[in-house]
């Protein structure tokens, strides 16, 4: 048999691939995008847990100072109460006199001198007490004044721990934040990140807000449920529809929307806590109030209890 041609054997030879080189570099480029989501899912819980120890500090120092408020507070209310039973007293005191004072004008002229003798000294025990009464009047009005002063404290640290303040937004729009969380974006009725952050920023200012009142010494007329991102307001006032009285009564509203339609529910949340921050604002004498305007009606409330020099 004739050997086969060069020519021959060259044809069926099989001819060297490049496709492995390619596979191999297809490969790395995943594992790189791979090991980039990863990094970045790392540093996002990392910034998430920094957050959270940040708050946690935030929120002990405001327990501390609400230890003291209410210390404060006590011997504010002690000290009124005792006052009011030295008034109460002097009043029985001058209700007695009086009667005395009727019924002795009614004696005999030969007791004029001893009648005359008894004024002077009820006279003189009326001045005294009088004296005294000033007295307890200035040191409650000092009392007054270093509760203000605790309460001023107070405000400048929440404006501290929880600031509030104007921010740009990449898209150009300005809006208010607290601790950098917007309380109403225009992506809190479609967007689930952004229904989130209204919600945490809402639970920030419930708290914030029951702090106020707790230090005010103020009962809210729609008391707040501070619960973080699930916090809630309370209507004491809702009643059943005449219509459907067997319908459940809804006297909690949230301050957060976990679907589209729970959009009505949160607008009538931040109305009942618009209410409340104008309450306090009215209690400081402000009543020149934009309603709209959520947080720089809190910041107003803040710097006005800040500013103030008796405690009311």
């Amino acid at each position: 048999m004739a050997p086969e041609p060069e020519e021959h054997r060259k044809s069926l030879s099989p001819e060297p691939s490049n496709a492995a080189p390619a596979y191999s570099l297809k490969l790395l480029q995943q594992l790189c995008a791979v090991e980039a989501e990863l990094i970045a899912k790392r540093i996002e819980v990392l910034q998430k847990r920094q957050l959270s120890e940040e708050l946690l500090r935030r929120a002990q120092r405001i327990q501390q100072l609400q230890r003291q408020v209410d210390s404060a507070s006590e011997r504010v209310a002690a000290k009124k109460q005792q006052l009011q039973r030295h008034a109460h007293r002097v009043e029985e005191a001058s209700a007695l006199a009086e009667q005395l004072v009727l019924s002795k004008n009614e004696r005999i002229v030969g007791q004029t001198t001893v009648t005359v003798f008894e004024k002077g000294v009820e006279a003189l025990g009326f001045e005294r007490a009088k004296v005294k009464l000033r007295q307890d009047r200035i040191i409650l009005e000092d009392l007054r004044a270093m509760l203000a002063r605790q309460r001023a404290v107070v405000a400048e640290q929440l404006l501290f721990i929880f600031p509030i303040e104007m921010d740009i937004r990449d898209s150009g729009e300005s809006v208010w934040t607290i601790c950098g969380l917007c309380a109403l974006s225009p992506q809190s009725i479609h967007d689930r990140l952004g229904s989130e952050e209204t919600a945490a920023a809402l639970g920030l200012v419930a708290r914030v807000l029951d702090a106020v009142a707790r230090y005010m010494g103020v009962p809210l007329r729609f008391p707040v449920v501070p619960r973080g991102s699930r916090s809630a307001i309370t209507n004491p006032f809702a009643r059943a529809s005449p219509a459907e009285p067997d319908k459940p009564v809804q006297a909690d509203w949230p301050l957060f929307m976990l679907r589209v339609p729970d959009k009505a529910r949160l607008h009538a949340a931040l109305r009942l806590l618009a209410t409340n921050i104008e309450q306090l604002l009215g209690l400081l004498g402000i009543s020149d109030v934009d309603h709209d305007q959520l947080l720089p009606n809190l910041t107003q409330l803040l710097m006005a209890i800040e500013g103030c020099s008796f405690a009311r």
